[in-house]
């Protein structure tokens, strides 16, 4: 049997994404089969966004080093870069699956936008607010970081939270109206 040609995020018009259905024998109205989808496919489908996000840590490296002195003056404060920008990808992670969860099973629509991505938002603000002050007492009771530096710790999750958590929500939305 050969691969699928075609990925779930294809941009192929409707008439081509046709022509390749009937190419191999598959129905129209059929969900693509990740098992009949090929390697290539797989990678193809995903390197576009990948280099979207990839573009986003340049930004982001960039913002950091206009910081540098800063970081080099309160050395504990890059410790806890690596965990603000986990933190985001993770929170944003979890709202895009839950946005596209619930455009699956028809809980929402692009007609909710505004009231799904300021949800999200809110949802992701309390998250970070959260672990933020658990960083701050953390810093509280363990002298290797300061106070300065866990209260900016705590300050930036929310924050973070807060637009990685809109954005996954608007992106995702954005993306299902493109289709």
């Amino acid at each position: 049997m050969t691969p699928l040609p075609l990925s779930v995020h294809s941009v192929d018009s409707g008439s081509k994404r046709r022509d390749k259905l009937k190419q191999h024998d598959i129905d129209d109205n059929e969900e693509p089969n990740y098992s009949r989808e090929g390697v290539l496919d797989i990678a193809r489908s995903r390197t576009g966004w990948l280099l979207v996000f990839c573009i986003g840590l340049l930004l982001a490296a960039v913002v950091v080093e206009q910081f540098e002195d800063v970081l080099a003056g309160h050395v504990e404060l890059s410790f806890f870069v690596p965990l603000i920008m986990g933190h985001g990808g993770n929170t944003g992670s979890q709202s895009v699956t839950t946005v596209i969860r619930a455009l699956a099973l028809k809980q929402v629509t692009n007609k909710d936008v505004v009231r799904v991505v300021a949800k999200e938002a809110t949802a992701g603000c309390m998250m970070g607010a959260v672990l933020g002050l658990c960083i701050l007492a953390f810093s509280w009771v363990w002298s290797g970081i300061s106070l300065q530096v866990g209260a900016a710790v705590s300050i930036a999750l929310p924050l973070v939270s807060l637009w990685a958590n809109g954005l996954g929500a608007l992106l995702t939305l954005l993306a299902d109206r493109l289709q």
